[in-house]
């Protein structure tokens, strides 16, 4: 399959996929863990920079931190707001910009700004400006005394590969790691592949929960003419609306997303909203209290679907939750299947061949990652969570359904629902 052009997002992560942890969505602290089913990302934490020019890790000291390891949930780097991922050099900074800082002080590099000598370094303009990234790197107590000479580096470098060539054993029938796993049948995962799940993974939580403002528009108390049927429906599709908004803005950062015809997208994010919608919703499953926690951590149960009038397809709904918690369904795997639901084949496409091509390349990414992270018994839980997909069509069709039999129980549909959902109220 072709490559996807990268979508603007955040730089390569310095760390790989790993815990499969499935705690409730109910419990509180703990590390953050990016591919942990509720590891959340916060609006304000990240800003994505335009492209991936200008990342890089250095090879000199990555075991060598100074300080303690940060916690990912809440310590960013204090020179760019990126992820830190340690101490470097006296100051708790990223991989990217401790590599700056790094070959900065080796080379004597001399830079100049030109846009007035006080730019604000964030993830964006780390990359547009030298002089003012160095010298934020100085202000926040990064110590050039701290830097190993290249020449030392070097050394180092020839001494650790000189101890691999010794203790590599004798026979060649050993294999390296890389030769296992493809004599296993095993391929690992692509620096690409890794890449496009981190980017996945990144905006699935940036765009997870709507913002307080919006939040705060929603409100339980009832209005003139409303009891409390009328108040918890209001309620659901009021919360629904922020919800398919945000799906639409991640459908519409995924690599590959911007290469279709605008129809094309229209028609996708159409078809997938409530589908997609079903993913979130047992992302959000509580099994203590078998019910679905809202943007505002109130939970929703059956009693709360069948008061609004919505109790036909909740059974089928808490059940493919709990499908889902007991498959335990990471944050990687949940974004590749959303990422899989939107690039779907639907009626009315243009160029179907291209929504096809490019749902491929994630599908093969979820191979890759599922072969990787679920042993000893990958092919069964890859084709698990590719029936997942069957059950989603499932959940949509009935979720129409439900939309038409709502004109039987006089509650409408706000627009917003009805345009995208083809409903005719």
């Amino acid at each position: 399959a072709p490559p996807l052009t990268p979508s603007p997002g955040p730089p390569s992560h310095p760390y790989t996929v790993i815990g499969n942890g499935y705690p409730s969505p109910m419990s509180s602290g703990g590390s953050y863990d990016p591919y942990s089913p509720n590891g959340k990302i916060t609006r304000e934490d990240l800003s994505p920079p335009s492209s991936l020019n200008g990342y890089s890790a250095d090879s000199c000291d990555t075991k060598k931190k100074k300080g303690p390891t940060p916690r990912q949930q809440e310590e960013l780097c204090l020179v760019c707001g990126d992820r830190a991922s340690g101490y470097h050099y006296n100051a708790l900074t990223c991989e990217g910009c401790k590599g700056f800082f790094r070959r900065s002080i080796t080379k004597n590099a001399v830079y100049q700004c030109k846009y007035g000598n006080n730019c604000e370094i964030d993830m964006y303009m780390r990359r547009k400006c030298q002089e003012c990234r160095l010298k934020k790197c100085l202000s926040v107590g990064m110590r050039p005394e701290c830097v190993v000479p290249e020449v030392q580096c070097a050394v180092k470098r020839k001494e650790k590969k000189a101890q691999k060539e010794k203790d590599k054993p004798n026979s060649t029938t050993n294999g390296s790691p890389e030769m296992i796993k493809m004599e296993n049948g095993v391929k690992p995962i692509s620096p690409e592949q890794e890449e496009l799940i981190h980017r996945l993974v990144y905006f699935q939580n940036e765009y997870e929960q709507p913002s307080e403002e919006d939040l705060k528009r929603i409100t339980n108390s009832p209005q003139e003419g409303e009891d409390q049927s009328d108040v918890r429906f209001r309620h659901i599709t009021e919360i629904t609306i922020l919800t398919v908004q945000l799906i639409v803005e991640f459908a519409k950062r995924l690599p590959g997303f911007d290469k279709l015809l605008r129809e094309d997208q229209i028609a996708l994010l159409k078809a997938c909203s409530s589908e997609v919608m079903m993913l979130r919703m047992a992302r959000r499953y509580d099994v203590q209290s078998d019910s679905i926690l809202f943007a505002n951590n109130q939970p929703y149960s059956r009693d709360s679907y069948s008061l609004a009038g919505m109790g036909e397809t909740i059974e089928d709904l808490l059940h493919f939750c709990r499908q889902m918690y007991s498959m335990k369904v990471d944050n990687a795997e949940y974004a590749l299947l959303t990422a899989i639901v939107i690039f779907s084949e639907r009626p009315s496409l243009v160029e179907g061949w291209k929504v096809e091509k490019i749902q491929e390349i994630y599908l093969e990414a979820l191979k890759a990652y599922v072969d990787n992270r679920r042993r000893p018994k990958p092919g069964t839980i890859f084709a698990k969570l590719l029936s997942v997909l069957t059950e989603l069509r499932t959940l949509g069709n009935q979720n129409s359904e439900m939309c038409f039999s709502l004109k039987l129980k006089n509650k409408k549909l706000p627009p917003f629902l009805a345009e995208i959902w083809d409903v005719d109220m």
